[in-house]
């Protein structure tokens, strides 16, 4: 599932959010709100899951086509709302692969069989139940260890915020934690089951994060591409150190780079497969606003082009207190590929990069087969409300909502009672496919797989 491309993302930025911390005037308001977040995610797991395990209980003993589709609509939406709780809480250090895999299993066979049922009109075989029960044995026992797991947090009062500090700022081991302790016996005994085998009609709602292509390397090699890749846009580093080590799908070391004279460590973290930095963050506090946005959009552009990004558009500026987030995304010709997206944070207080994640470019940038647009940007603008200002109209590739293919779309964006949005409309059909509002306090919400 795209949701350790989520998690990864996550990971950078809440990693922004802590090593960030002293850059809030109210370090203790933001440390609440986080473990607040943090909490609220994993809670909401937890009742996912139970939801999950009584839909595929009812599936199970329903003999009603009505209730049965009216399930597995439940189970698809569910699910997704399970992997997003999920990759929400900080444990990317910890491997649950699997159990991730069972959330996109339930998904992605919940869809299946909606589409086989619904479309063509044909009732479940003894098989498909039999995958059913087969999910259903897998969700109770994930159900079961996550309310063990519940309980302690609630019992001991524990802080994920700790736990993320522990695991991230330390670079020690988590072991002895029961948050830690409870989500691996859950991996564990989700790898005890065989890996289920679906029918070939079934289809990958949101693939997996594609892992990055390269040679495997040791921590040296990491360690000298932390140096080269600092040494590049940055001056160079006295110091460098393995901090951490991530065994996510897109596994990487995490290290910790110092200039000469400064102590607040710069951490990266480098690609096992290819040797890439895949994410940087720094840890220090960020003074008042001394340049504006478009400053800082020239300090980011330059950033990128020292590393060798230079193909690249600006889609998206997103300005906070002393800090502003900009999103990239390569080009092919003249179509955005929203897909690749980078993300670079800028300090306003002296433009320095405090933030960069190219996971998602990393992970999925390549040249595609893209077809030619079969609706012209007339054809699409004619059937708009004509109170929506159209202000810019570019052709672009997402990823699909609930399949894993791509779409040719128009960007369209516009204004409409002082509100502006994305419209991202299907360049071959002229169907709209997803509406994005840019106006904050809304956050860039095109998903990144």
């Amino acid at each position: 599932m795209r949701k350790t491309a989520i998690s990864l993302l996550l990971l950078a930025f809440i990693a922004v959010g802590y090593y960030g911390y002293n850059q809030y005037q109210d370090k203790e308001q933001l440390v609440r709100r986080t473990e607040i977040q943090y909490q609220k995610n994993f809670h909401e797991l937890v009742w996912g899951i139970d939801s999950i395990n009584s839909q595929l209980a009812q599936t199970l003993v329903s003999s009603s086509p009505k209730q049965i589709m009216f399930s597995l609509t439940n189970l698809w939406r569910q699910s997704f709302s399970a992997q997003n709780n999920l990759s929400g809480i900080p444990v990317a250090m910890i491997e649950l692969d699997r159990t991730d895999k069972v959330l996109s299993d339930i998904a992605e066979y919940s869809y299946y069989l909606l589409q086989k049922n619904n479309l063509e009109k044909q009732e479940l075989t003894e098989k498909e139940w039999a995958k059913i029960q087969d999910l259903y044995k897998r969700s109770k026992i994930m159900g079961e260890e996550l309310h063990e797991v519940e309980a302690s947090v609630i019992d001991q009062n524990l802080s994920f915020v700790d736990l993320e500090t522990e695991g991230i700022i330390k670079g020690k081991e988590l072991t002895d934690n029961k948050i830690v302790d409870g989500l691996t016996k859950i991996e564990n005994k989700v790898k005890a089951f065989p890996e289920l085998e679906f029918d070939q009609g079934v289809q990958k709602i949101e693939p997996e994060l594609k892992p990055i292509v390269g040679k495997r390397i040791t921590k040296e090699k990491a360690l000298e591409a932390a140096t080269n890749f600092m040494n590049a846009y940055d001056g160079p580093v006295q110091k460098v150190e393995v901090a951490f080590e991530n065994k996510g799908k897109i596994a990487t070391f995490g290290i910790k780079a110092y200039k000469k004279g400064n102590k607040n460590p710069t951490y990266l973290e480098v690609s096992k497969n290819g040797g890439h930095v895949v994410q940087l963050y720094v840890d220090r506090p960020i003074k008042e606003v001394n340049i504006n946005d478009d400053e800082a959009l020239k300090k980011a552009t330059e950033f990128l082009n020292k590393i060798g990004l230079k193909d690249i558009t600006r889609v998206e500026t997103d300005s906070d207190t002393n800090i502003t987030v900009f999103t990239f995304v390569p080009n092919q010709g003249k179509t955005l590929l929203y897909t690749d997206m980078i993300k670079v944070q800028v300090a306003l207080d002296n433009g320095q990069i405090t933030s960069f994640d190219q996971s998602s470019y990393l992970a999925y940038h390549h040249q595609r087969d893209l077809p030619a647009p079969k609706k012209s940007p007339e054809e699409v603008t004619a059937g708009m409300n004509p109170n929506f200002k159209v202000n810019n109209i570019r052709l672009a590739v997402i990823p699909g909502e609930f399949e894993d293919k791509e779409i040719l779309v128009y960007d369209v964006r516009g204004s409409i009672e002082e509100e502006t949005f994305i419209l991202f409309v299907n360049a071959l059909t002229g169907e709209d496919e997803r509406i994005v509002r840019l106006t904050k306090p809304e956050v860039f919400p095109v998903r990144v797989r």
